[in-house]
């Protein structure tokens, strides 16, 4: 395991951990939104799949005097035989638009490092009222470049390590009650090319629900389908996973 990137990942579950502890009581629940995937909120979440991988990830936000709000986030997973899995930085930045349909679009840039690539993505995602207060959509596209692991290159049998690609997605998210429980289905269709060309689509259904009367604590279950293929001009896999994710997550 890279030394490097297991300090990385032991850092991020450290210091998301150490500051839970002193997060609820500060907490600003005015306005808060758990559903609104446009807004920049600081918060820690901790997670664990049921094939004993361990999720830990922190933001800090600022809100600006214009109404602009901005989010740099840390994220990092470890297997459960401890060792690195993947990690994800994000910058985030959210505008108004004044539009009653469309209030908000953010952009963002994030760096993903897995087993599979490490990619760079410039995205905006913007919100989509509709009639009914309890429903809501989002709209979220991205622009991907980088580069193929290794152990990518080495299990295709190719020699160039170079990608570029796309990602796609639309989100439903229903307020089941007055408390901010709510659903969302969501599928993201990402493609990949270069000397291996991937095609994935990830579907999630989340439930979140708050765990405290300021709505600051919330506990979230994810199921999560992953179905597509890697291929080269000499190697086809398929691709099918399914996992199921338990989150803690507080709002600072």
């Amino acid at each position: 395991m890279n030394h490097f990137k297991k300090a990385l990942l032991i850092t991020l579950i450290g210091t998301t951990l150490v500051s839970g502890a002193h997060a609820a009581d500060n907490a600003n629940s005015e306005a808060l939104d758990a559903s609104d995937m446009t807004r920049a909120y600081s918060t820690f979440y901790v997670g664990a799949s049921n094939n004993g991988d361990v999720k830990a990830s922190g933001s800090i936000s600022y809100q600006y005097e214009n109404g602009m709000e901005s989010m740099f986030s840390l994220e990092g997973t470890m297997n459960k035989e401890g060792e690195y899995s993947d990690s994800r930085f994000q910058y985030f930045h959210v505008f108004n638009t004044g539009n009653s349909v469309s209030p908000r679009v953010a952009v963002s840039l994030d760096v993903v490092d897995n087993d599979t690539a490490t990619t760079a993505a410039l995205g905006a995602i913007s919100i989509f009222r509709t009639p009914i207060d309890s429903l809501t959509f989002f709209a979220r596209v991205d622009a991907l470049t980088g580069t193929y692991s290794d152990q990518s290159m080495s299990a295709f049998n190719v020699t160039d390590d170079s990608l570029v690609g796309g990602m796609g997605a639309a989100y439903a998210v229903w307020k089941t009650g007055q408390d901010g429980t709510f659903l969302a289905l969501y599928p993201e269709v990402t493609y990949l090319s270069g000397d291996i060309d991937s095609t994935t689509v990830k579907t999630t259904l989340m439930a979140a629900t708050p765990l405290s009367a300021d709505k600051t604590r919330w506990g979230q279950v994810k199921f999560e389908n992953t179905s597509g293929s890697m291929e080269s001009s000499s190697k086809h896999v398929d691709i099918n996973e399914n996992r199921v994710w338990f989150n803690y997550k507080v709002y600072l």
